[in-house]
């Protein structure tokens, strides 16, 4: 009885961490809409309608960027400085403004859809049930290579939107120093595993931003580096850092 109880408890908590905005409550926030409604004239975009929060001891943040009427976020990222809530929500509002959501749904259904075509193929000239077998183990293939290809290019949304929101943040130190905290929350991955990501790690969140945008390297010259990457900035709280507004983005290499 008492494992059942303990299977139904660790079953529970791995749901919660993996859907936890299926958590999340409707709040009235003032403060929290009077951010998002002025980033919304910003950078000019129809503000959030809804804002949701989780009671979750992490961060994270989400928008269904197909409809993008709300936000939902966690307790803990909740109760974050005004400077790192307005980075996240233009993350966020990045995802909606270059409708990442919508380009990648149409080349899911496209992948999808010509890898369906090839195994129909494959099966209909098929003569034997060997012939059919290796059809259906193709599919199989090329469905794990569409997933591969979505993350990837997930990932490269994920780039995107953080050039996004330094780029109209009014304090791009913070949103730096956020990603540095979020090292603490998940841990860096190799090479190898990162590709199975969506996400890229805040390590290499961070180096992107850089590398657009070296002037703001002055954000982590107190950084130290220790396990798992960079460790909270030596001048103050990780959440405060002085303000660089509006870098100018260096050309791509």
């Amino acid at each position: 009885m008492i494992r059942v109880s303990r299977c139904k408890e660790v079953l529970k908590s791995f749901i919660k961490s993996r859907l936890w905005w299926l958590y999340a409550k409707p709040v009235n926030d003032i403060a929290l809409l009077d951010i998002s409604m002025a980033i919304a004239k910003r950078i000019g975009v129809k503000p959030f309608k809804v804002i949701k929060v989780v009671e979750a001891g992490f961060y994270n943040a989400m928008v269904f960027s197909f409809s993008c009427k709300g936000i939902t976020i966690t307790s803990l990222l909740k109760e974050a400085s005004r400077d790192v809530l307005e980075g996240v929500m233009l993350h966020e509002y990045a995802h909606c403004k270059l409708k990442h959501g919508l380009k990648l749904l149409c080349l899911a259904s496209l992948l999808l859809f010509l890898s369906i075509l090839i195994a129909i193929y494959i099966i209909y000239n098929s003569t034997t049930v060997a012939e059919v077998i290796v059809a259906l183990m193709i599919f199989a293939i090329m469905y794990m290579a569409i997933q591969l290809i979505l993350r990837y290019v997930a990932r490269r949304f994920e780039y995107e939107a953080d050039l996004f929101a330094v780029s109209y943040t009014s304090n791009s130190c913070a949103y730096i120093s956020m990603l540095r905290t979020f090292l603490y929350y998940k841990s860096t991955k190799n090479r190898f595993l990162e590709i199975l990501d969506s996400h890229p790690s805040p390590l290499n969140r961070i180096e992107y931003i850089l590398k657009s945008f070296p002037e703001l390297s002055k954000c982590i010259e107190s950084a130290v580096v220790g396990p798992g990457g960079l460790e909270p900035p030596t001048y103050g709280s990780p959440l405060n850092a002085p303000a660089f507004s509006h870098p100018k983005r260096s050309k791509d290499p």
